[in-house]
């Protein structure tokens, strides 16, 4: 209930109080202003429950105001006079419009029933009773009535304005939520863009690494064996050198292809097994042996002769760099479990696996695949690195 209503509410019932003590004080004898006390101890309590009980003793309202009905009847049947329905009215509308139902209610039909019990009771006391002061006792009845439908539509209007500002409350509630919802979106979808791009740096770096690393080593090992076989025979030193030539232009159109597309040059022209041939190729006359066994009948997406495509191309370029090896076999084949794809060289191995740019690069294809990597030395001496994956992507 806000300020300006609960301002007239108490005007008006205060106002009530003064008109029943001018009429008492103003129209009765000595003998009747006794009718005064029980009408003081009705103020009374009614300024208690207002300004105390209220805030202090809530479950003690509603008790006291079966009390100040009780002592408003008092009142009518020691004053004899109608103008004690004034208490009631201010009684039965200020419980129909500050406290829940049914209390009210009851405290109108209380009121009701009491009202012309009492006044008769108080007539037949005086030995005046009559039907024509009943009559006035009636129309008093009549005004209880149109203060209860009054009070009734003043407390349907309070709820509907109570419920209508927790209404608005809530929706100023949930605009708030959506405004922090709507911040935080922003923030969360400028987390994952930052996250995009730094997966998608990652993942040009890794592909340019792989590409570059497999072309700098094949040159590298051309180069060398180039070199060795100057004095003996020109001729081959000769062809090494073009073959190392040769190979630099094509990692030079790899690293364009790579930054256009993200896929082997070689994937383009050719299936997987044929690329894998090519890489092959590339370390032919420099001594290092690389054998390719597969499963003809394997049928495999782009996106997974890609991502093979690099994991070969990685491993056999840290088993020529890292591990000297000169004989590197590649195995690709379906097992009941899904598809292995198994790297083993016959190179120094390792006392220790240590994590670099290019097994972590493995380590992350794989993971993208829903596969499972191992480094590890094998049983030959050298080093293997063996890939499992669950299911072939068709």
């Amino acid at each position: 209930m806000d300020r300006r209503t609960l301002f007239f509410l108490t005007l008006g019932k205060y106002g009530g109080y003064l008109a029943v003590l001018w009429v008492v004080v103003s129209f009765s004898g000595m003998v009747m202003q006794t009718s005064l006390v029980p009408f003081f101890f009705v103020f009374a309590i009614d300024s208690i429950r207002t300004y105390y009980l209220d805030e202090k003793f809530r479950v003690l309202c509603i008790p006291s105001l079966y009390l100040q009905l009780i002592l408003a009847l008092v009142f009518i049947f020691l004053d004899g006079s109608p103008v004690g329905a004034i208490l009631l009215i201010i009684l039965s509308a200020e419980s129909i419009i500050t406290y829940s139902r049914p209390y009210g209610d009851y405290i109108f039909l209380s009121s009701l029933i009491g009202f012309p019990l009492v006044s008769a009771a108080s007539l037949y006391w005086r030995s005046s009773f009559n039907w024509n002061s009943m009559a006035s006792v009636f129309i008093n009845c009549l005004f209880l009535f149109f203060a209860y439908a009054v009070s009734y539509m003043a407390r349907r209007q309070l709820d509907e304005k109570e419920r209508a500002e927790d209404a608005l409350e809530q929706l100023d509630r949930s605009r708030s939520d959506l405004e922090k919802a709507y911040h935080k979106l922003i923030e969360v979808s400028k987390e994952r863009e930052q996250l995009a791009a730094d997966q998608e740096r990652t993942r040009m770096a890794r592909e340019l690494h792989d590409t570059l690393a497999h072309t700098l080593t094949a040159v590298v090992v051309s180069l060398e064996a180039g070199k060795k076989l100057m004095s003996k025979n020109p001729e081959k030193a000769l062809a090494e050198i073009s073959k190392s030539q040769e190979q630099a232009r094509r990692g030079l159109e790899e690293v364009r292809n790579t930054v256009k597309t993200l896929r082997s040059g070689d994937l383009e022209t050719m299936d997987l097994s044929a690329a894998i041939k090519s890489l092959a190729r590339d370390y032919e006359g420099s001594g290092i042996l690389i054998e390719y066994e597969h499963d003809d009948t394997l049928k495999l997406n782009s996106n997974l002769e890609t991502n093979l495509y690099r994991i070969i191309q990685e491993s056999i370029t840290n088993s020529v760099r890292h591990g000297q090896a000169n004989m590197i076999t590649v195995k690709l084949n379906e097992s009941e479990e899904g598809l292995l794809l198994e790297i083993e060289d016959n190179g120094k191995g390792c006392s220790e696996v240590v994590e670099g740019y290019g097994l972590r690069g493995i380590r992350e294809r794989a993971s993208e695949l829903g596969g499972r990597v191992v480094f590890q030395n094998s049983s030959k001496g050298g080093f293997l690195v063996s890939l499992r994956l669950k299911e072939i992507l068709e």
